[in-house]
């Protein structure tokens, strides 16, 4: 009788750790299943991760070649740029000589006009004794009169004429300048 009682208390602790086999056995199942359903999402975040990837690569590259072609574009205008400048500058210096050529020879003139009477009218230019293609020299500019307030200027010498448009009008410019 101890024998079918020590066998019954063995059955009863086999059935028991059976039991409790079983319930872990559905436990680790679940988590098996989670595992599984977690690895499918994971696989679909890695995808979309290397899609966005990808694209941000392509925006990258995009980008980089935006950027070169934008550098060019302004070292070019930049270029052109210090052209138009340089050119510019050559044209303002050569204005600049020619204004100082033409006021040294309209007081010359004025001067002869003024001295000589109508003697000087006839007198040769000294701008037009200077070749066409020749630079102008790079002289002092000599201080020009102010231009006068009135339509009309006043003679100071017996014989002066007046001013004309055309003379006030390039003192004035020059006066400008000046300023």
């Amino acid at each position: 009788m101890i024998a079918s009682i020590l066998s019954l208390m063995l059955d009863v602790a086999i059935v028991g750790l059976l039991v409790a086999t079983i319930i872990y056995a559905l436990r680790l199942n679940r988590q098996l299943s989670a595992v599984k359903e977690s690895r499918a999402e994971l696989e679909e975040l890695v995808k979309g991760f290397a899609e966005a990837t990808a694209q941000a690569d392509s925006s990258v590259k995009g980008m980089r070649k935006t950027a070169q072609e934008s550098g060019e574009n302004l070292s070019s205008l930049i270029q052109r740029a210090q052209t138009l400048k340089e050119e510019m500058e050559l044209i303002v210096q050569a204005a600049d000589g020619l204004a100082n050529r033409l006021e040294a020879a309209s007081g010359k003139a004025r001067a002869a006009v003024m001295n000589a009477g109508p003697a000087a009218q006839t007198a040769p230019s000294p701008v037009a004794s200077r070749p066409t293609g020749a630079p102008a020299p790079a002289a002092p500019r000599p201080a020009a009169q102010p231009p006068q307030a009135s339509s009309q200027a006043t003679p100071t010498a017996a014989g002066a004429e007046p001013r004309s448009r055309a003379e006030k009008e390039l003192l004035q410019a020059l006066e400008n300048l000046r300023q």
